[in-house]
């Protein structure tokens, strides 16, 4: 603009700085996003040791299958054991008994010789006795030495039969377990009743420290026959 005295004037106008655009704030979408990350890990967590828990179930199931089937094949291999056992001997056992030989008072049977004797003594000094004499306490592992005995004896005598404790089975020395098939306990055993005797052809339990009289047994010694000319 032109003012009276031919001067210009110049109507400046300042103008205000423009506004820096503030970002907006972060969408609740992805708020929602991450919570269900999160939610989805817990998950994924939480499966794997329910997963995990299932797997140590399942194995632990399979063990004691397992160990119900390996009982049951025992039991089974056990039972044919003692039936085989049960069978009548033939021609080779009278044979055998023939041929045997045994110490004096001692009786032959189907190649082992058997010595009853009337000492009055615990279980534990009867096993001893009869290590002495180089034999053992009485093993009845088939129907044929139980009838044998049955007819031998009827006084009441110590076997090789003992337990632990009470909650254990019952063992023969050698380690074998009697077979259930052939004879059974007669009476059920009470606390610290762990050793055997036999009477009248039943098993009974009693006291280790009881005293009875014993039966002993040991191979026979094997007689040389001549071979006939």
């Amino acid at each position: 603009m032109q003012d009276e005295d031919g001067y210009i004037t110049l109507n400046i106008k300042t103008r205000k700085p423009a506004l820096t655009p503030v970002e907006p704030a972060p969408s609740s979408l992805w708020r929602v996003m991450a919570l269900i990350l999160l939610v989805l890990c817990i998950g994924l967590v939480v499966g794997l040791v329910a997963l995990g828990i299932m797997s140590v179930t399942q194995q632990n199931y399979l063990q004691i299958e397992n160990k119900n089937l390996s009982g049951i094949l025992q039991q089974l291999l056990a039972n044919q054991f003692c039936q085989d056992l049960m069978k009548p001997s033939e021609g080779k056992d009278s044979l055998s008994h023939k041929n045997s030989t045994c110490d004096k008072n001692w009786r032959p049977f189907e190649g082992n010789c058997y010595g009853f004797f009337r000492h009055n003594l615990t279980w534990e000094e009867s096993k001893q006795y009869c290590a002495n004499l180089n034999a053992t306490l009485l093993k009845i592992d088939s129907q044929n030495i139980l009838e044998f005995i049955k007819s031998r004896t009827g006084n009441i005598r110590w076997v090789g039969l003992s337990r632990q404790n009470s909650n254990k089975v019952w063992k023969w020395e050698d380690g074998s377990v009697p077979c259930n098939n052939m004879f059974e306990l007669s009476e059920n055993a009470r606390e610290n009743m762990n050793c055997a005797y036999f009477h009248k052809g039943k098993i009974h339990p009693s006291s280790c420290k009881n005293k009875h009289h014993l039966m002993c047994e040991k191979k026979a010694c094997m007689a040389k026959v001549d071979k006939p000319l």
